[in-house]
């Protein structure tokens, strides 16, 4: 809800395969990378003291909340100075987040970043706490009381959608002293998650395996999205193997980490009276539960697709079955390496119809972001891994990369630049309450980016070769984009039902329902390991409280956006536009529409399915 004390920070986290690799054998220190591709957070804070002058300027203004208690509604200037001054303070936060974040996740061993990130949040639960009376105080009269303020003073009008959410919410809003219980609760909802980031980046022990030339290479996060496409079987399953001997060893703290991240989920829930946590989660955002109940089952009465795909792949692999570090084993022999640079190209060029949309309003902005260092390139020890985006009011967006001249880095870039092009719109054309948007259309527009790279790709190919390494590309994309993040979704739906019905997430729980939801989604010719039944341990998004599920409804409305720009051309694409500058001044749903996608059906999920068929038609055809 807007009008509780939060830190209003958009950090959106992609799933892409974690794929960097240094030049050498060793990742190398940040110091040693270029600064030409590191990002650069003075333009955020000149230095940290300004940083902890912001934080002093915060911590003197949050009180000044209280003075508004118990005269919230007494006229309309008086709501109206409260909401401003909740909006400075949510500024602050976002703006000191955005700094303190991207500069720990740049290095995740750097203590002082690492107290300034939690220093920031032990603020933010003070300041919910001084802010625990609002909602409940605003809830105390009836409707009409807002209305009529809105008539007398016109700048409220833009609240109305908040106003309207608030009331809608009023069954689950609790009594002032018990939201401050609640928002007290933060500091301990959150360890789980913390833990499980900590142990990752310092902890650890990785493996060791051996590539293709006989070097000697400790595994990292960053080196498994190359080594996961080697040609050479042996290398491919050592590396998965090694990639797993830290979470082996840590298989009960891990599920330990899990049992209580499920429970505070459990426990927000039901403090406020819902039913479920998926209903918590959903009501939330105003979308039905039955959204996420019809991908699980669209998908699961669609399953053919991605167990064609397994037999395939194991028919022209030469094996009985596949394993799972079979899943992105090329199976055709063109390989390139691409530098950043030519990957920067390839998107600009491949996103010419939507950058060129409002005067090349986009194509500017893509410039602004390779050339500005709002972009950190490249894998350095300690970094966090994976990509994403983060932006917050009145700042540009950011992206983090861990590129390594795969393909596939070249799509996380197109990806991540969806999600500033969605950031960088909505902030400009909505006002500060609704320039952010919900988890459900926080990946419409990676997806669609990717898919327009993708459809411009296969357009330009040059050989057989290279049209069937990009169909396999594609048809991966769909099984870890669409089908693993469903069956991630499902995964989550289970351990949070099985938990609300009492059974104890145990760790021989968690990695048989694991195994056993892999090995359905695979099908039978997929030989599942031991590693990947516990693969559930490394998957960060599970700490994120449903979240998964919005990368396969995203995928679908995805494919659906693109295939109308690319079937309607400038009505598709202005379109498109309109959807990415909507930010959340509307439900997740209808916003969609907007674009001309209706996720209320099963039609886009079908879609999808006939999309993966269609692909291994073509793939056979040049193989076969």
């Amino acid at each position: 809800m807007y009008f509780r004390q939060i830190i209003f920070y958009l950090f959106i986290l992609m799933a892409c395969a974690e794929n960097n690799e240094s030049s050498n054998l060793e990742i190398p220190l940040r110091s040693e990378i270029d600064s030409k591709y590191k990002w650069d957070l003075t333009a955020v804070y000149a230095t940290d003291a300004e940083w902890e002058r912001d934080l002093e300027k915060l911590k003197a203004l949050y009180p000044e909340m209280s003075d508004f208690k118990g005269r919230l509604l007494s006229n309309s200037e008086t709501l109206l100075e409260s909401i401003k001054l909740s909006e400075t303070i949510n500024q602050y936060f976002g703006k000191l987040y955005h700094y303190a974040s991207n500069s720990l996740n740049a290095d995740l061993t750097n203590e002082k970043y690492q107290e300034m990130v939690q220093r920031v949040r032990n603020v933010a639960i003070k300041s919910g706490e001084v802010t625990a009376y609002y909602t409940p105080e605003m809830l105390e009269s009836d409707y009409s009381v807002l209305e009529g303020f809105m008539n007398e003073e016109p700048e409220l009008k833009v609240y109305e959608k908040d106003f309207k959410d608030m009331y809608i919410a009023k069954p689950y809003i609790l009594s002032e002293k018990e939201e401050r219980i609640l928002t007290m609760a933060g500091k301990l909802s959150g360890v789980p998650n913390e833990a499980y980031d900590i142990m990752r980046a310092t902890d650890f022990k990785w493996g060791t395996f051996k590539d293709e030339n006989g070097n000697d290479l400790t595994m990292s996060p960053g080196r498994y999205g190359k080594y996961t496409k080697s040609t050479d079987r042996r290398v491919r399953e050592d590396m998965y193997e090694a990639l797993y001997v830290p979470f082996k060893s840590s298989l009960n703290t891990m599920s330990v980490l899990m049992k209580g991240n499920v429970e505070g989920h459990i426990f927000y829930a039901k403090s406020r009276g819902y039913e479920n946590t998926l209903e918590a989660k959903m009501k939330g955002s105003g979308i039905s539960t039955d959204i996420y109940k019809n991908l699980v089952n669209s998908v699961n009465n669609n399953l053919q697709p991605l167990h064609r795909w397994a037999e395939l792949k194991a028919e022209l692999l030469g094996v009985d079955k596949i394993k799972p570090f079979d899943t992105y084993a090329p199976l055709a022999a063109f390989s390139r390496e691409y530098t950043y640079e030519e990957g920067q190209q390839m998107v600009l060029e491949a996103l010419q119809p939507l950058l060129q949309a409002n005067d090349g309003e986009l194509q500017k902005f893509t410039e602004k972001m390779y050339s500005e260092n709002l972009i950190d390139v490249f894998e350095n020890q300690g970094k966090e891994s994976g990509a994403y985006m983060s932006s917050t009011w009145d700042l540009p967006p950011r992206i983090k990369l861990n590129f390594s001249g795969t393909l596939d880095d070249i799509f996380t870039l197109a990806h991540e630049l969806g999600h500033a092009y969605h950031s960088y719109l909505s902030q400009k054309n909505q006002p500060y309450p609704y320039y952010g948007y919900d988890t459900f259309n926080a990946e419409v527009a990676s997806v669609t980016t990717e898919s327009l790279l993708m459809d411009y790709l296969l357009a330009n190919v040059e050989n057989d070769e290279e049209k069937a390494v990009l169909l396999q590309n594609y048809i991966q994309n769909i099984g870890s984009t669409y089908y693993r993040q469903t069956r991630f979704a499902e995964f989550e739906l289970l351990i949070h039902e099985a938990a609300e019905n009492g059974q104890i997430l145990t760790e021989d729980f968690l990695t048989t329902s694991f195994g056993e939801m892999y090995s359905r989604y695979w099908g039978p010719s997929m030989e599942i390991t031991e590693e990947e039944a516990y693969s559930w341990s490394r998957i960060p998004h599970f700490y994120y409280n449903y979240y998964v599920y919005a990368y396969a409804t995203s995928f679908a409305a995805g494919e659906k956006i693109s295939e109308r720009v690319q079937n309607d051309g400038q009505a598709g694409i202005d379109d498109f536009i309109t959807f990415l500058s909507s930010g959340s001044s509307d439900y997740p749903v209808e916003l969609l529409n907007l674009a001309g996608v209706d996720m209320t059906t099963s039609e886009p999920f079908e879609a999808v399915s006939r999309k993966m068929n269609f692909l291994m038609d073509e793939l056979e055809s040049i193989l076969k």
